[in-house]
């Protein structure tokens, strides 16, 4: 089923356990709402696109989407909850129609992982549960944890059968003061896969490593994402393409 290889796609395995149920925070992923004013994304200078598709529906192309990510981590850096709560949707239901009770996934939800030099995943936090995300967003602020993002390339359009929502790949640096001395490597490289409805502009899943011992500059990590634009230095400008 295509549904069932989208979340073999996506999960990496479990970490926290659920929480309560999350209240509503407005639309899920397949639901077709109009864009709260407070999210609603323009155009940004600091992304810039390599590569486009114009037969992508207008607010799942390279650009928009990019901008989407970047405003969730400079959300997350700055702390803000509200707009952490307006970009960010996790929900372990209701699921997709065609899943049963017996063989029911989350469809929605956020996870963070470290990767041994074995290949293994280690530590790793993952929920759908809202408000369990939204504390441990602000935990992480606390600890000091800040993001720069460098590239964003598209992957599928039309992800759980809804046409509004589109795959993403990136590369990100991300820096804490409770992060082991090699994790990440020395440029500190996180790297992984999301989704988004481009129609509400609200992420519902992000799959986020970082690897032990990571020997790549972050040049060499994000390369295989999207062309280098000319003269450009990672973390001067997000990278878009498809």
């Amino acid at each position: 089923m295509l549904l069932a290889a989208l979340l073999l796609f996506f999960l990496t395995g479990c970490g926290d356990e659920a929480g309560p149920s999350p209240p509503d925070y407005g639309s899920g992923a397949g639901q077709s709402v109009e864009p709260r004013a407070e999210a609603a994304v323009v155009a940004d200078p600091r992304v810039i696109v390599t590569s486009d598709d114009a037969s992508l529906l207008e607010n799942c192309r390279p650009r928009p989407v990019a901008e989407v990510v970047f405003r969730f981590v400079d959300a997350f850096n700055r702390g803000d909850r509200l707009l952490l709560s307006q970009i960010f949707f996790v929900s372990e239901g209701p699921s997709p129609p065609d899943f049963s009770p017996a063989g029911y996934y989350p469809w929605s939800w956020y996870s963070s992982s470290e990767v041994g030099t074995d290949g293994k995943f280690g530590r790793n936090f993952t929920t759908s549960d809202q408000e369990k995300l939204l504390r441990y967003f602000a935990k992480r602020h606390e600890r000091g944890e800040r993001l720069r993002l460098l590239k964003v390339s598209l992957t599928q359009q039309g992800l759980l059968d809804e046409e509004n929502n589109v795959g993403f790949l990136f590369v990100l640096t991300r820096k804490a003061s409770d992060f082991g001395p090699k994790l990440g490597g020395p440029a500190r490289i996180a790297y992984g896969k999301g989704a988004l409805n481009c129609r509400n502009g609200r992420i519902f899943t992000w799959n986020m490593n970082m690897k032990i011992g990571e020997k790549r500059t972050a040049r060499e990590a994000a390369a295989w994402l999207c062309e280098d634009p000319p003269g450009w230095r990672p973390g001067e400008g997000v990278v878009a393409c498809t």
